[in-house]
């Protein structure tokens, strides 16, 4: 299960990086807008709670909680962006990854159910 989970934080900071350089997003980001402050409020109000739970939770088993926080994490991310700089494209590289992590989070539901424990 720890593969899964390095694959997943692997897929994470690939992501990150690649994506923007594959989709054309432009230069504005979102600190040049004037709802800068609540982008970072609501992301770290998000992202607190994401790194609660790596730090405690058992890596032998799949908690599917966490690709999923991270899939809400990106999707507020991509509606704020969308919402305030949509002609950046970077909301697609938000809501790209959202749907990773929920593919991620489907995953481990399945494994969750349909068990196998040697992972």
């Amino acid at each position: 299960m720890e593969a899964l989970y390095s694959f997943i934080g692997l897929v994470l900071l690939v992501g990150q990086w690649i994506l923007p350089k594959i989709i054309d997003v432009g230069e504005e980001e979102m600190r040049d807008t004037p709802v800068y402050r609540w982008f970072l409020l609501g992301s770290w109000a998000l992202l607190i709670p994401v790194l609660i739970l790596i730090w405690t939770m058992d890596r032998s088993r799949p908690y599917p909680v966490w690709p999923f926080l991270l899939a809400v994490l990106y999707c507020y991310r991509g509606c704020m962006e969308w919402k305030y700089i949509r002609e950046t494209m970077r909301h697609q590289v938000s809501f790209i990854l959202a749907g990773v992590f929920i593919l991620f989070a489907l995953l481990m539901v399945c494994i969750l159910l349909f068990g196998t424990t040697n992972l």
